[in-house]
């Protein structure tokens, strides 16, 4: 009797320490899977350190183990490795695997098994009965935050693992999803609880099995926590008002201003700083408010350098150093001073001192002069400084 064919995805990029250990670990999984033979397809998306080298080798040696090249991106990768394995290699289970030795290979033999009982979707997850979760005490709060968010949001409640690798799935399953709303070519790790979303809505009947998840074995870890995080909320948004009937592409819009949001969280932190100083100068040291704003928005221009350094901007290829960075910061921060001040100056010309009654709160008007210039001073610092201070630049 002929057996069935189960292929495996393992999507790369500079796993180049652990690959083979990786693939010969699944390989070994076949003697758990009788009537099954195993095959290994490595996606690898462009991999500098070598990896796409090491996986051509182990493709020619190995008749089990096959080879593809695609562009960058983990959802890339998995999606563009199932649709060549229905094209070439003729599987009766699709699955895919993380690459980089967090995930027991054990696990497959439970996926495999799962389809066998008759569901069409198997997800191994750290949340049910035997799995076991051994990462950071913060990753392991951003892994159940993530999935509470995600099934609150979107459902359904009772899956508990939405974001990680390990799944099997029937071909006849991938092929009734919904791809043209699967933000699967994103530079982001979204595309596993999108995956899962599209895959209830092209009406799965889905299972989740017990695995061990480890910390990295080797090289450093690729998920970037803050990132994923906004980006699980705002797709987890998105599905929902789609589910409600309205269909705005927000995670799409969100996705591709997200540079400019982040500014804008900076600037609130920002505007705080500067707020606080603001009324401290004046109320405690009696300066005019047009002086005060001075002072008060150089303080906030070095709060919001080093957030924009560190975050907003960290990924930004420039040769130009953090010193410099500074120096151009503060020069192209000198053009808000300016309209931030000009701003003030020219309210307070106008409508000079005074206080205006709201209900029972008595709110100066030089509060509604500050408030006055942000939306002026935050395009014109995102628009220059996105364009000179972090502009990317080739090696």
């Amino acid at each position: 009797m002929e057996k069935k064919k189960v292929v495996v995805v393992l999507p790369t990029y500079n796993e180049k320490n652990v690959l083979e250990k990786t693939v010969s670990k699944v390989l070994e999984q076949e003697k758990n899977l009788p009537g099954f033979r195993v095959e290994v397809l490595i996606v690898d998306s462009g991999s500098p350190d070598g990896t796409g080298e090491i996986a051509k080798r182990l493709s020619k040696s190995n008749p089990r183990v096959h080879f593809l090249e695609v562009e960058r991106g983990l959802g890339v990768g998995i999606i563009r490795g199932h649709q060549y394995s229905l094209e070439h290699l003729n599987p009766d289970v699709l699955a895919q695997l993380d690459a980089d030795g967090q995930v027991e290979a054990d696990v497959l033999v439970r996926l495999v098994e799962a389809i066998k009982e008759g569901y069409d979707l198997a997800l191994g997850s750290r949340f049910v009965k035997g799995g076991e979760n051994q990462l950071s005490f913060t990753r392991r709060v951003f892994s159940m935050g993530s999935s509470l968010v995600f099934r609150i949001l979107v459902g359904p409640f009772g899956i508990r693992e939405v974001t990680n690798s390990a799944r099997a799935f029937t071909p006849e399953l991938f092929k009734r999803i919904n791809f043209d709303r699967l933000p699967w070519r994103e530079q982001t790790f979204i595309v596993q609880p999108a995956f899962l979303n599209e895959a209830i809505l092209a009406g799965a009947k889905y299972k989740e099995v017990p695995l061990v998840f480890k910390n990295r074995a080797e090289g450093y870890s690729k998920n970037k926590v803050v990132n994923y995080t906004y980006d699980v909320i705002t797709y987890a948004i998105d599905a929902r008002l789609h589910k409600w009937g309205i269909n705005f592409p927000l995670f799409y819009i969100t996705r591709r201003a997200k540079t400019l949001i982040k500014f804008g969280v900076v600037g609130f932190t920002g505007t705080i700083v500067d707020f606080f100083f603001y009324k401290f100068f004046i109320n405690s040291l009696g300066m005019l408010p047009a002086t005060s704003k001075g002072f008060s928005a150089e303080i906030a221009i070095l709060n919001n350098f080093a957030w924009n350094h560190f975050w907003t901007f960290r990924y930004r290829k420039n040769k130009t150093n953090v010193w410099q960075k500074l120096g151009i910061f503060n020069f192209v921060s000198l053009g808000g001073l300016v309209i931030g001040v000009l701003v003030v100056k020219l309210l307070y010309t106008f409508f000079g001192d005074g206080f205006v009654q709201i209900g029972n709160f008595r709110a100066a008007y030089n509060n509604f002069y500050f408030f006055a210039t942000i939306p002026p001073v935050l395009i014109w610092n995102f628009a220059i400084n996105n364009l000179i201070t972090w502009k990317n630049q080739e090696d």
